[in-house]
């Protein structure tokens, strides 16, 4: 039976999408290369963030997923504007911007 537990990030490996991560309540208990939900953004999965995990089978720690992250610190977005309370161009390392015919 699935279930949720909530966690820290120590690393993140950006190259193959894993985190290392530690289950609150459970000091000490840090799992290595944990794999990260792929609509989880980069910028935001830094050391210390919050963490929830998603253990397909409780007696297989080997299968499990990093669902959502919290109280992280996103880096910053130049082309985002304080003024307005939002971004006008994407975001950095973003796909290519859409141009609306004038």
């Amino acid at each position: 039976m699935p279930t949720l537990y909530f966690g820290f990030i120590h690393n993140f490996d950006p190259t193959v999408y894993t985190a290392d991560i530690e289950l609150s309540g459970y000091a000490g208990s840090l799992l290595t290369g944990v794999p990260v939900a792929y609509h989880v953004r980069e910028d935001l999965i830094v050391a210390g963030a919050r963490c929830l995990v998603l253990f397909e089978e409780v007696v297989n720690l080997t299968h499990a997923v990093v669902l959502a992250m919290w109280n992280g610190r996103p880096a910053d977005d130049p082309a985002f504007d304080p003024l307005t309370g939002h971004r006008h161009r994407g975001l950095l390392r973003d796909g290519p911007r859409l141009e609306l015919p004038s």
